[in-house]
């Protein structure tokens, strides 16, 4: 049995094979990022209000994202709209970049 579970093993390894440089050439070669749409995504990610947490408190920080949710608005217009926080903290706070990055 083992000639044909290793011949079974080969064709599925080509197989696999196949599909990830056809997933390569058709979906991922040529594609670009769409900046300005991918700015937008972000300023409506819910998600940032976390930073604001440990700065004007939990309770606060959830109300400003259900403020936001509920108008349509970005994160920083609910943020600084509800008066908790200036727009410059806001900024200050809210940094998508250094909320990503890791320290080596």
């Amino acid at each position: 049995m083992q000639p044909i579970v290793i011949n079974n093993f080969l064709h599925s390894a080509r197989i696999l094979a196949d599909a990830c440089e056809k997933l390569r050439t058709y979906c991922i070669e040529g594609t670009e990022l769409d900046h300005e749409q991918i700015g937008q995504y972000l300023a409506r990610s819910l998600m940032l209000v976390t930073a604001l947490s440990p700065e004007i408190g939990y309770d606060k920080a959830s109300q400003i994202a259900h403020k936001a949710d509920d108008e349509g608005t970005t994160l920083r217009e609910a943020a600084v709209a509800s008066g908790h926080i200036s727009a410059e903290d806001f900024d200050r706070i809210v940094d998508p970049l250094k909320m990503v990055r890791t320290t080596t």
